[in-house]
């Protein structure tokens, strides 16, 4: 039987200001659960879903809590491989 730590992961970022979505892209790289969660904080919610946009490998959705950000990255089912790039050149 798997429990529900079992079947996601918790990453605690919220001291990161700098260089957050490629910090998140990293975790979520390196994640093996279906469901990750990244404590971020709060109020940077916004910039969270503009770096990520609406593509890609994960559905993102923000949960309420208290006292911190909570990104709910939840992995897609038979989507093609993504990888975003982070160049500045492209945008």
């Amino acid at each position: 039987m798997t429990t529900e730590k079992e079947e996601k992961q918790v990453f605690d970022l919220r001291e990161v200001c700098c260089g957050l979505v490629p910090e998140i892209l990293d975790n979520l790289a390196q994640a093996q659960a279906d469901v990750v969660e990244v404590l971020v904080r709060p109020g940077i919610e916004p910039e969270v879903v503009s770096g990520f946009g609406s593509g890609g490998a994960w559905d993102l959705t923000f949960v309420p809590s208290l006292g911190h950000g909570l990104a709910r990255f939840v992995r897609r089912k038979n989507q093609p491989a993504y990888t975003p790039t982070l160049d500045l050149l492209d945008y």
